[in-house]
């Protein structure tokens, strides 16, 4: 018995496709009226809702905004979605500390239990980050050779003075495994949220192509913003030759509250530094008053799985003044 199977293919006039559904050209305003109000929604949120370097931001050493963890999580809920893990595999060798993680991540439908999307993350102890850290050149350990190891020369930011640092490998692979597999579980999460959502679009911009998103500003905006910045007066352009009061440097309060709600974190001393630089871009030290209150806010506002993802994340860190 043969199967009669016509295909209707689209036919072309002046140019111009003609849909063979009476239909399909309402359905298509309908949808394109539904597209535009879940764009519309979705500006709004990122405007009301989401928080700028806690939610999203620029990663240090990147040059696009990124999605965070809190950020992901927000969208589900504006969305309606629930992340769960699909599958979780590892990978261990107890002698030599190496563990690598691989997460499947699901995005499904609260209400309907429907799977919108999958995403992958995976994290091993072999990623420089985990395996290696920086030391001093008084730091290395004794019999080993500094010029078999990588070595990196940093700049006092105050004195201008040159030093060199050594790469050299962590013994306690295992220590960080749990840490490995959150960070796994973290990148699975994000690429799940970006499919589920559609924002890949929205993290591929820069970040002067999103501020002005943002704003509802037009395409040109961008460029007219950074040639507004390049023109007007930069605070570092007179910094070398004005010095703040000591009365607007922070306070020892404001230093000892820094050190210490990032150190009951976990956070250790180049820790604080990255911090500090990606809060305000500057040194410990040099802060003023309302700056050292921004980064108090700043680690008080973000949990201490947000910041260790924020600093395995981040550039080597620099010298701490």
């Amino acid at each position: 018995m043969e199967n009669n199977v016509t295909i209707l293919a689209p036919q072309q006039q002046n140019g111009a496709l003609l849909d063979m559904d009476s239909n399909g050209a309402s359905d298509m305003a309908i949808r394109l009226a539904e597209m535009t109000t879940k764009l519309d929604l979705v500006q709004k949120f990122f405007k009301q809702v989401m928080v700028k370097d806690l939610d999203y931001g620029i990663i240090p050493g990147t040059d696009k905004p990124t999605l965070y963890k809190p950020g992901a999580e927000k969208l589900c809920e504006l969305y309606g979605f629930a992340p769960i893990v699909k599958a979780k595999n590892d990978t261990r060798d107890f002698k030599t500390g190496y563990y690598l993680s691989e997460i499947t991540m699901q995005i499904v439908h609260r209400k309907t239990g429907t799977i919108i999307a999958e995403g992958v993350g995976e994290a091993s102890s072999y990623e420089s980050k985990y395996r290696y850290h920086w030391v001093y050149e008084s730091d290395v350990p004794k019999g080993l050779d500094k010029e078999s190891i990588v070595s990196k020369i940093f700049k006092n930011k105050k004195t201008g003075a040159e030093y060199a640092k050594y790469r050299i490998e962590n013994t306690d692979l295992i220590d960080q495994w749990n840490t490995i597999l959150k960070m796994a579980k973290k990148r699975a999460l994000v690429d799940a949220v970006l499919s589920a959502t559609r924002s890949s679009s929205i993290f591929s911009q820069s970040e002067d192509e999103l501020e002005a998103w943002l704003e509802g500003e037009g395409s040109d905006a961008p460029k007219e913003k950074l040639e507004k910045q390049r023109s007007a007066p930069k605070a570092s352009d007179e910094r070398s030759s004005f010095t703040p009061p000591t009365g607007n440097k922070l306070s020892d309060k404001q230093y000892g509250k820094i050190v210490g709600d990032a150190k009951r974190k976990n956070v250790d001393e180049n820790g604080i530094k990255s911090i500090v630089q990606f809060v305000k871009g500057k040194s410990l030290s040099d802060l003023t008053t309302a700056e050292a209150s921004s980064v108090i806010d700043f680690i008080a506002k973000t949990n201490e799985e947000e910041l260790q993802d924020l600093l395995m994340s981040a550039a080597l860190p620099g010298d701490m003044a």
